[in-house]
């Protein structure tokens, strides 16, 4: 690919050079449970002190993807990447870069600095192709994602026709001569040997899982800045709808692609926007004052605790972390389900917060906003919702997943089987205290009457959406915080958004503010559609 070269302008104080940076990073970023990719920095620093950044995603086959800013501030970096909506922020100690990544949500990464030995290992960084000949009717394609870190390699394998990707791979071994690698999630295994067609290095071997077939794999030579090509819906596991609004009409465009019809899928963490619409109602009806802090309503709780306003918890800079100290997450089958509000409560009482407060994804700081909302009520979660959105929506199938209730009984027939990112089978989530961090169930068309809502107020909702909808922190040049909503801005456009993920399930709703264009995408595979949600809101008007 072409390669574009930015320089921008470091201001640096005497006790950390922008030198101390320079060099190839590499780390692994966590993308789930059990799943990782590579994230790397190209930082380099020319004799006028002026550096450039490129990013690396290489398990996504992403290279040289060109940084919008750049800042060196004492012993802090912070890069800023306006076209993936994302940043790093950290700091440097010798040879390892600690800090945070975020795109939609904050996840802690550390990169280690390459050292020579690893940059002469980058030749075998790539996609590897190849495709099993099950029968004389049958091919299964299979990708094989190979990332250098320091001292080793971050790989994958991705199994297209069988909508699983990022299967981890725990053990490979590359060389001049030879390519071997296990994934004991799936119980396979190659073994091959090094052969040479007119264009591209390949190993041609054996694949084992069960039996053997034989496997050749090559390495693909050109390496594209992927993030900028168009994605197809009918390769997800999705079910989708674009909204348009012109001339007091509204046109729908549904699809669904191997999902059943009018299903029912985990939206995750699209649930915030709702708990912050319950929130927004009260701040704009004048229910609760603006500056409504959590000493107002909870009993027993100490500064600086005491001081979190409600809005803060809403917009993630409450100082609150991720997820409560004594919540037990080993166990990924159902993680929240037997986490109930004396825990919660026990957990906001002897509670750090994070010093200098600053934005911090926390699903924890949006579950005590919704407990909040439930003790200043006298009313239950489910009860506030069902009142305020999902009834006055005529949204009828939609519901919080909360274990043992009886609604939740009769609805789960509709409720579509869960898929992990490779594939198997994954368990239904079930909430109790955390339910307001992500415990709705939904339907395309009732997600479609909701982003109506957002997009087209009528009159007596105007000043919530409005409220709601207003940008409240600064996370970037181009991306602000509002109440549950990102809200991002790219030239002349301005769109909201936010995205969810669950065990087997993933989802993306998003809208632009001139309320002229929307996106829902509800998917039974944990597999993001963010990206493809993005591509189908931004796209030109039929």
């Amino acid at each position: 690919m072409k390669r574009f070269l930015l320089y921008f302008l470091v201001f640096v104080t005497p006790l950390v050079s922008a030198s101390d940076f320079a060099g190839i990073w590499r780390g692994e970023l966590e993308v789930g449970r059990g799943a990782s990719i590579v994230l790397g920095f190209d930082i380099n620093q020319d004799t006028d002190g002026e550096i450039s950044v490129f990013i690396d995603s290489p398990n996504q086959g992403m290279y040289d993807f060109p940084a919008s800013s750049v800042t060196v501030n004492n012993n802090q970096l912070t890069i800023k990447v306006d076209k993936l909506k994302a940043q790093f922020v950290g700091q440097v100690d010798d040879q390892v870069l600690s800090g945070e990544w975020q795109q939609g949500q904050a996840t802690p990464i550390k990169l280690t600095r390459l050292n020579n030995q690893d940059k002469q290992r980058l030749r075998f960084e790539g996609a590897y192709k190849g495709t099993l000949e099950i029968n004389s009717r049958t091919t299964l394609p299979l990708q094989l994602n190979i990332a250098v870190v320091a001292d080793g390699y971050l790989a994958t394998l991705d199994s297209p026709a069988q909508e699983s990707f990022g299967i981890p791979i725990n053990q490979i071994n590359i060389g001049d001569q030879q390519l071997t690698f296990s994934s004991s999630l799936i119980g396979a295994s190659y073994t091959g040997t090094v052969t040479k067609d007119e264009s591209s290095d390949c190993y041609q071997g054996q694949f084992s899982q069960g039996g053997q077939l034989p496997l050749t794999l090559c390495l693909e030579q050109t390496k594209t800045a992927s993030t900028q090509q168009q994605l197809d819906p009918a390769a997800f596991n999705v079910d989708g709808a674009v909204i348009t609004y012109s001339n007091d009409r509204w046109q729908i465009k549904r699809f669904t692609h191997q999902v059943p019809a009018g299903a029912q899928f985990e939206i995750g963490s699209v649930t915030k926007t709702m708990v912050a619409f319950l929130l927004a109602k009260d701040l704009a009806n004048g229910v609760l004052a603006s500056d409504a802090q959590l000493g107002n309503i909870w009993d027993e709780l100490s500064k600086p605790v005491s001081e979190i306003s409600l809005v803060s918890l809403a917009t993630h800079f409450s100082g609150l972390p991720r997820l409560p100290a004594n919540l037990d997450v080993d166990d990924d089958l159902n993680p929240y389900a037997d986490y109930h509000l004396n825990q919660l409560s026990d957990a906001l009482r002897n509670t750090d917060l994070a010093s200098p407060v600053g934005y911090q994804y926390s699903n924890f700081g949006y579950s005590v906003l919704a407990e909040t909302l439930v003790a200043f009520h006298h009313q239950s979660l489910d009860t506030l919702l069902t009142e305020s959105v999902f009834r006055p929506l005529n949204m009828n199938h939609s519901y919080l997943a909360l274990e043992n209730e009886e609604h939740v009984k009769a609805h789960i027939h509709a409720l579509a089987q869960g898929h992990r990112f490779d594939g198997r089978s994954a368990p239904h989530w079930y909430f109790d205290a955390m339910a307001g961090a992500g415990a709705v169930v939904s339907t395309v068309d009732d997600m479609v009457a909701y982003l109506k809502l957002m997009m087209q107020p009528p009159d007596s909702q105007t000043e919530t959406v409005a409220t709601v909808l207003a940008p409240r922190e600064s996370l970037s040049q181009q991306t602000q915080q509002a109440l549950g909503w990102l809200i991002q801005r790219n030239g002349q456009q301005e769109w909201a958004w936010h995205n969810g993920q669950t065990a087997g399930f993933t989802s993306y709703v998003g809208f632009t503010l001139d309320g002229r264009r929307g996106v829902v995408l509800l998917s039974n595979q944990a597999r993001p559609v963010t990206q493809l949600g993005q591509q189908l809101l931004l796209a030109p008007a039929d």
